[in-house]
């Protein structure tokens, strides 16, 4: 709780559970940037708080690899530094009860974002859903894979926003529905191609 209110309560883009209908709208890109900022630099380190379970590490680290290095951009990440008591690092993972925080219940969010060029984001995991490392989701037994959670919040972090008509970004392509940015409660560890484009688009 502490931390949330040192990063401040404001979220850019939480994990939304809300099922989208495509609409009228136009055609989406192949990624959404709508209302979200990027990386001001290209290279930082993940700070993993202690309170991230040691049994969680495998999938926090390859959520991040995975956006680091893609063909076309200069987005690097190093790290993760497990267990982190760093004050303040530009770019963190941690947990904490949304609903004590007065969050959304949703699974994750990733803070900081909302801003054209930030320099610091922290990823929040929410205490209150049954976590695993095993690719299980469901929403109605709030089953979610740590793996897929981390993912999508760190391309939110890297600038990344979801897909959605909704949130002016044109109706969705299969592609897009298929990429880890949009939310359908399946496990989706690797960005597609989509999504990659997104990000050497941005860096």
């Amino acid at each position: 709780m502490h931390r949330l209110m040192r990063i401040g309560i404001v979220t850019a883009c939480a994990a939304s559970l809300v099922t989208v209908v495509p609409g009228a709208a136009s055609p989406a890109a192949a990624y959404c940037f709508k209302g979200i900022g990027r990386w001001k630099g290209d290279r930082y380190t993940l700070h993993v708080r202690r309170d991230i379970p040691r049994g969680w590490r495998s999938s926090v680290r390859n959520a991040m690899r995975q956006w680091s290095g893609i063909k076309g951009s200069k987005l690097r990440y190093a790290g993760p530094r497990f267990a982190s008591t760093a004050r303040s690092p530009a770019f963190q993972i941690f947990r904490a009860n949304f609903a004590d925080a007065g969050l959304p219940d949703v699974p994750g969010i990733a803070f900081g974002t909302d801003t054209p060029r930030h320099t610091s984001s922290s990823v929040a995991l929410n205490t209150r859903f049954h976590w695993n490392t095993k690719g299980r989701m469901s929403q109605r037994a709030r089953r979610t894979d740590v793996w897929t959670i981390a993912v999508h919040e760190m391309g939110h972090s890297s600038g990344l926003a979801h897909p959605y008509a909704s949130g002016g970004c044109g109706r969705p392509t299969a592609a897009e529905k298929a990429g880890v940015m949009y939310v359908n409660w399946t496990r989706k560890r690797y960005p597609n191609a989509d999504d990659r484009a997104g990000i050497a688009r941005r860096y």
